[in-house]
């Protein structure tokens, strides 16, 4: 079977080791012992404060939220029938 694709990136909350900048806001200061998320995206990790990090989550949630309801809108639109489902962008003929 083949590997399983994954959606989401590494991320995790660190206690930074040393004093870092935000990289989504390089005004915001992470300070030593402070929690940070870390998202590591090819061979680079990316820190974010505390702030920061809420709204990239949110962020995500939304896109997660809106990805489910276009699969649940997808799902219901088959089971309609073939006349009727749209899942492949249009009427099946």
């Amino acid at each position: 079977m083949p590997k399983m694709k994954r959606l989401l990136v590494s991320a995790c909350f660190e206690t930074a080791q040393r004093r870092r900048h935000c990289s989504r806001n390089q005004e915001h200061v992470i300070c030593q012992g402070d929690k940070c998320l870390v998202i590591k995206e090819n061979m680079s990790k990316n820190n974010y404060c505390m702030e920061c990090a809420v709204l990239i989550l949110q962020k995500a949630k939304e896109e997660l939220d809106g990805l489910a309801h276009q699969l649940r809108a997808a799902d219901s639109s088959t089971l309609e029938g073939p006349e009727m489902g749209m899942a492949h962008g249009g009427p099946i003929r």
